[in-house]
């Protein structure tokens, strides 16, 4: 009733909030959450096959669809596909001064040597110059790695850079082989 006195309430922090939540510790509880959210905004249902529509139209809205087949709002799915040029344009897209709706997509990406996935990371020799200067994704399935991400170039360009690593026999091996391929885009000279 109007009269009612209110005791407590709860609000959800805002969206933007969440995709920087979700990027920065890969937690696939809120990704599959936020894309079925994605689904009945777009009108459809909140199902997996509402999910499957809803973002594949989006994408292909934004011009970034090619190359991506998805079927879960996780990446868990066996049946997902996308292709490491798919990646590093939707990050590009993203990171574009043109786009700024989705910035919240490059601030929750983890910060090499510093924050969530990547936070443990960039400390050997050869990928520590990368530390603080490469933002980037992780991707971790059953014999597969891939690190998607933007880095700042020794001259100051920003790049959008995107590694996958498949058939994996050493998990460890191929993160610290994308490791140091991330380190490598961040200490050239691109121009």
């Amino acid at each position: 009733a109007a009269t009612a006195t209110e005791i407590a309430r709860v609000e959800s922090p805002p969206v933007y909030a969440l995709v920087e939540h979700m990027l920065t510790l890969s937690d696939n509880d809120v990704a599959e959450a936020l894309a079925h959210l994605v689904a009945l905004k777009e009108g459809k249902p909140g199902t997996f096959t509402g999910v499957s529509q809803a973002v594949q139209g989006t994408l292909k809205r934004l011009g970034v669809g090619d190359g991506v087949t998805v079927y879960d709002g996780s990446g868990l799915s066996t049946r997902n596909r996308i292709t490491p040029t798919a990646l590093a344009r939707l990050i590009a897209l993203s990171a574009s001064p043109a786009n700024p709706r989705l910035h919240a997509l490059i601030s929750g990406l983890p910060i090499a040597g510093f924050t969530g996935t990547l936070g443990h990371r960039y400390g050997k020799q050869d990928t520590k110059a990368a530390a603080g200067v490469v933002r980037a994704k992780t991707g971790t399935l059953n014999g597969v790695n891939t690190l998607t991400g933007l880095a700042r170039t020794a001259d100051g360009r920003l790049v959008a850079f995107a590694f996958m690593a498949d058939n994996v026999p050493d998990p460890d091996g191929a993160v610290a082989a994308l490791d140091r391929m991330a380190a490598l885009v961040s200490g050239c000279g691109c121009s």
